[in-house]
């Protein structure tokens, strides 16, 4: 599907369309608070023109002035990356576990016109951090969340003080090789690496992904997930391109995921899949516990069959979609829709991640870049519309990333994947997570898959470690909600894999540590067994 040229390309334009066309229709929901259409239009109205009428909204030249948001999720964050929007801005997601460094790295990297805080990020603003701030910053209740000294120079205002705008003017003109947003990728070492996706790229994903899903008005879509992550694109603004309501549970509400979608009657399910693990793990996902559920969509890590297993019994009704991309290819850029039987990729038992979106094209690459034979494992690379322009002020970076490959430009995802001859393409793994240890190349995510089976538990993890002089000297792993005993399950590995590819010991875990994008946290694993050696 091919977006429009004549079109603006403003990710705001679908929040304005359905505010002429549905005005009272629900948009948004949250912690029992409810705007219809016209509220939310109105509220990003509002920050818009404070936006527009800012001193440093014109500062930028050609590039369109850049917004920072510093929220979870919450409507006030969603209603200020729409003003952000609507003012023709960029919106820069700065996640709330983000240390104070790297708050002060990604200000000092954007040259932001303005900061947008809801309640829970403005509690990260130190007097450190109000110093790097951009002269426009708006939150909730600057005089009750903010230290007492505020930097000379500062304009702050209250988010719900702001002026109702004079008119009920549209969004502003945007082009589609201008940046909707700049995504910080994950990590906390090093400089932070900023991906550019355009507004192009937006449109044609929005357009490609609610008609491969199916998505209509009357759905209501859960937000679970932190704009920092780029999933929030597909909660967010699928469910306004067709006029849908979105329902957002807050970070510290994620226990209750499957209450809040039963009683929220909610009809769409988007979430990582170590999330069902968790709900699983903790007794909250008894069968049939959410028979209104028609669609659920998982995205950001390999999709185990067992999580599917486990969520067919508690979403009888639901149809099951496997969505995979990179944060560079725009939220997703391959579909697989979990049939009956299941189509899984060999020796992994996880679903495929299916065929390219629309527009795109996927390959396998081999080690020197030519295009790999059916079957043969390689890189995964991607091409088309949904490519980011590349990496803020990191031109060598993006330069070997996005590479020429045959006069075309691809993406290389640094995953391993294989094209059987189908044409089905099936993930492997991070390439990153092949590890050689005491020199024999090891494929962790390999280990995990026999873990899950043997344990019977969905949420499992394997570590180099211990990590000597850069070279890996053996192998931990983590299992948690399992009742059989790792010994039992050591013994089994040792039939089923070589000698230098089974743990050393299994640590079984009361609750497996996940990250702000509900996905398993292997640093905090490390961390573990750092502070158990000292």
């Amino acid at each position: 599907m091919q977006p429009k040229n004549n079109q603006n390309f403003n990710l705001a334009t679908p929040v304005h369309r359905h505010n002429l066309s549905d005005p009272a229709h629900p948009a948004i929901a949250c912690e029992g608070v409810e705007l219809s259409y016209s509220e939310l239009a109105d509220r990003a109205r509002r920050i818009a023109t404070v936006l527009i009428h800012s001193a440093g909204w014109s500062a930028g030249g050609n590039l369109l002035p850049r917004v920072g948001i510093l929220a979870s999720r919450s409507i006030d964050a969603c209603t200020g990356l729409l003003g952000t929007s609507w003012a023709g801005g960029t919106y820069i997601p700065m996640g709330l576990k983000s240390p104070e460094d790297r708050l002060v790295a990604i200000m000092d990297q954007c040259q932001l016109a303005a900061l947008i805080c809801d309640a829970q990020g403005a509690k990260l603003l130190t007097g450190r951090v109000l110093a790097a701030c951009p002269p426009l910053v708006l939150m909730p209740e600057p005089g009750r969340l903010l230290p007492a000294r505020i930097p000379r120079g500062l304009d702050i205002r209250a988010l719900r003080d702001l002026p109702a705008a004079a008119s009920a003017f549209p969004p502003a003109p945007i082009q589609p090789t201008d940046l909707a947003y700049i995504i910080f990728t994950s990590g906390t070492t090093g400089p932070p690496k900023g991906v550019m996706i355009s507004a192009g790229a937006v449109r044609h994903y929005i357009e490609v992904v609610t008609v491969l899903l199916g998505l209509h008005a009357d759905d209501r879509a859960l937000e679970v997930c932190e704009l920092s992550f780029d999933f929030s694109v597909l909660d967010m603004f699928a469910t306004w391109h067709v006029g849908a309501s979105l329902h957002v549970l807050p970070a510290n509400q994620v226990l209750t995921a499957v209450k809040f979608a039963r009683e929220s009657r909610l009809t769409v399910w988007n979430s990582v899949p170590s999330l069902v693990g968790m709900l699983h793990q903790i007794k909250a996902l008894p069968p049939a516990a959410l028979p209104d559920l028609r669609l659920t969509v998982f995205g950001g890590e390999p999709l185990p069959l067992s999580i599917v297993e486990t969520w067919r019994l508690a979403a009888p009704n639901s149809m099951v979609h496997n969505l995979y991309g990179p944060t560079e290819a725009t939220v997703s850029c391959l579909s697989q829709p979990v049939t009956n039987p299941p189509l899984v990729t060999p020796n992994r038992n996880v679903i495929a991640i299916g065929s390219p979106f629309p527009g795109l094209e996927a390959a396998i690459l081999t080690a020197d870049y030519q295009f790999a034979s059916p079957n043969e494992a390689g890189e995964l690379a991607i091409s088309g519309e949904q490519l980011a322009q590349g990496y803020l002020n990191a031109n060598e970076l993006t330069k070997s990333r996005f590479p020429l490959i045959e006069g075309k430009r691809w993406y290389l995802t640094g995953d391993l994947a294989f094209r059987d001859p189908s044409g089905i393409y099936h993930h492997l793994g991070r390439i990153d997570n092949q590890v050689k240890v005491l020199g024999n190349r090891v494929e962790l995510e390999e280990i995990d898959t026999h873990l899950r089976e043997l344990s019977r538990a969905d949420l499992v993890a394997t570590i180099a470690w211990p990590v000597i002089e850069g070279s890996a000297k053996g192998l931990v792993a983590f299992i948690a909600g399992s009742a059989v005993k790792p010994e039992r399950i050591l013994t089994e590995l040792k039939r089923r894999l070589p000698a230098y590819s089974v743990p050393s010991k299994i640590v079984p875990i009361a609750r497996m540590p996940l990250n702000h994008n509900s996905k398993v946290d292997r640093s905090a694993l490390v961390r573990i067994l750092e502070r158990s050696s000292r």
